[in-house]
């Protein structure tokens, strides 16, 4: 017994002095140059360490790496230069492991590193620092990675750096050529203004660089559920299938956003939507530009919910293509305000001027659910029918607001207007008028028997050219502009009454004699205002026609008498 436990302590005595002593043996060189071959074979970049290259073999086997420089060119045809530059690089091996055979070997510590993605002039693009990389059971025999660290990223050196936390697992296998993601968690700060939680999973191929993945995001907007699909070498470089049940697009906005309000084309675009004038205007939708317009990507969304500029789409179904510089939403759809939606809008930011683009229609849109969206609750009730065509251009929010340039329309059916009564206001005019009192009880509200409205965008202005109105007993039509800029606006209605408006108070009835007369209504007020009193009878136009039309009565019959010679005479003071 004595003499095995001489013979083990010999043993391991042995180990220990050659482990110490095979350093000297190693050449450090060497590794230097193998390393460098095979950075040069496999990817054409070259491997510069200019610090030392400490080795130790007791108690584990550890190289040390000092300030190491790894420069790679494009892979692809109009792809980025990499220069990563890495501080300290710690890779521990486990001998055990090694003499073994055994699938994890070891750990990588990687810190203080920077990353710099420059395009095909040099200039730097994107900066990434990583500020810790733990890599753990380092194998490449396709057995699972441990995989934990933080780093930054800074889109553009102006911008605020981005922080990622991550951990999860991944794999390798011994070809090097794909690593597949058991589960990558991530926590992203500053991209958006609330952090946002990840999970990725998929494989991705390293040569040419494409990925297939399933992705769940937890964001400020709601929880999505999608696949990401990305190849370097295609058109669409980026793929994304997005599913949600409820997706707030108002709450997904990006950091700092309010700081620089005015100066973004993020900002640009939300003006286009949510500052168009408010009654009626066609739906607030969401402009794919800032960040996306570097983009080659296909975004497909399905949404219970969509929500954007206040406005919820149900049901809905989005297609976005961005690439060249061009945004193009194929088609929104869904319901909105119990009207189905289909729209397309595109947005080109190749230069600084953004130029928009929208087309569309809602069909059956419920009045009053659609102006209490628009803080104009109660004003209207009933279903009309709308269609859009509408471009501007612009730099920033206002000069796309007011450059609006197209065309609305509205036609209703079975509409209510339930702020006012046009009959009331009608007939209370004629008994002013012919100094007569009101005796019976009138509708409260409007029923709408027929409604066309054209809306042209142009020159800074929203035109009404013109509006038809029917409701029992008063026609009214009429013209009127909105200032794209104080939404501030003046209309002329004219309104013409028939015997119906007889049948509610005799009162109402006007002498035969000024059948299809014209009684003038003007409206003037601002859009952004509460709806109120906002148009009044012209009462002293009203009673100017009736003294025109009884003086010219009275001159027809003089004419008359006259004869032809005068009649002739009179016309040409009144007209035919």
């Amino acid at each position: 017994m004595l003499v095995l436990l001489f013979i083990v302590g010999a043993l391991i005595a042995l180990v220990v002095v050659g482990l110490a002593v095979l350093p000297m043996f190693i050449d450090e060189q060497a590794i230097i140059n193998l390393a460098q071959q095979q950075v040069r074979e496999t990817t054409g970049g070259e491997l510069v360490i200019e610090g030392n290259v400490d080795l130790a073999l007791f108690p584990e086997l550890k190289i040390n790496l000092g300030s190491t420089t790894i420069d790679l060119p494009p892979q692809t045809e109009g792809g980025s230069r990499l220069v990563i530059t890495a501080q300290e690089v710690d890779v521990g091996l486990s001998v055990l492991a090694i003499a073994s055979g055994a699938d994890e070997v070891g750990d990588v510590h990687l810190s203080g590193a920077d990353v710099k993605v420059l395009d095909s002039q040099g200039m730097l693009q994107t900066q990434l620092t990583v500020t810790d990389l733990v890599a753990q059971g380092l194998n490449i025999a396709g057995q699972p990675i441990g995989l934990n660290g933080a780093l930054a990223i800074a889109p553009d050196p102006q911008s605020q750096p981005i922080q990622i936390r991550f951990n999860g697992a991944v794999r390798i296998p011994s070809t090097l050529d794909r690593v597949t993601l058991d589960g990558l968690n991530t926590e992203i700060i500053g991209a958006l203004s609330e952090p946002v939680q990840t999970e990725l999973s998929g494989s991705a191929n390293l040569s040419p660089l494409s990925a297939d993945l399933k992705l769940n995001v937890d964001s400020p907007g709601g929880l999505i559920d999608a696949d990401l699909n990305y190849n370097v070498a295609a058109s669409p470089q980026i793929d994304l299938n997005f599913r949600s049940e409820r997706l707030d697009l108002d709450r997904i906005q990006p950091a700092n956003q309010n700081d620089n309000a005015g100066n973004t084309e993020s900002s640009s675009s939300a003006a286009v939507t949510a500052n168009t004038p408010a009654s009626p205007a066609p739906p607030p939708l969401p402009l794919p530009v800032g960040p996306l317009k570097d983009l080659d990507m296909q975004l497909a969304i399905s949404a219970g919910s969509l929500i954007s500029a206040g406005q919820t789409v149900t049901n809905a179904q989005l297609l976005l293509r961005v690439v060249d510089g061009i945004s193009d939403l194929k088609y929104l759809r869904g319901t909105l305000h119990e009207g189905q939606l289909d729209t397309r809008l595109t947005v080109d930011v190749r230069k600084p001027v953004a130029r928009v683009s929208l087309t569309g229609g809602l069909k059956g849109v419920e009045l009053n659910s659609l102006l209490t969206s628009l803080d104009k609750p109660d004003t209207a009730a009933g279903h009309v029918d709308m269609d859009w065509t509408i471009d501007t251009a612009g730099a920033s929010a206002q000069a796309l607001q007011e450059g609006l340039d197209g065309v609305l329309n509205v036609n209703g059916r079975n509409a209510e207007i339930t702020s006012v009564s046009a009959q009331t206001l009608m007939c209370t005019a004629v008994a002013q008028i012919q100094q007569t009192t009101l005796t019976q009880s009138f509708p409260e509200t409007t029923e709408v028997s027929t409604l066309d409205m054209k809306v042209v965008f142009a020159d800074g202005q929203a035109r009404l050219a013109p509006l038809s109105l029917g409701t029992p007993g008063v026609a009214i039509s009429g013209v009127g502009t909105a200032s794209l800029a104080s939404l501030d606006f003046a209309a002329t209605l004219k309104a013409q009454i028939n015997e119906e408006l007889e049948a509610i108070d005799p009162a109402c009835r006007i002498d035969d004699r000024y059948t299809g007369l014209d009684l003038p209504v003007n409206c003037a007020g601002n859009l952004a205002d509460e709806a109120g009193n906002l148009c009044r009878v012209d009462i002293e136009a009203i009673a100017t026609q009736l003294l025109e039309r009884e003086a010219r009565s009275k001159f027809e019959k003089e004419a008359e008498k006259l004869g032809e010679k005068a009649s002739s005479a009179l016309k040409k003071l009144f007209g035919n």
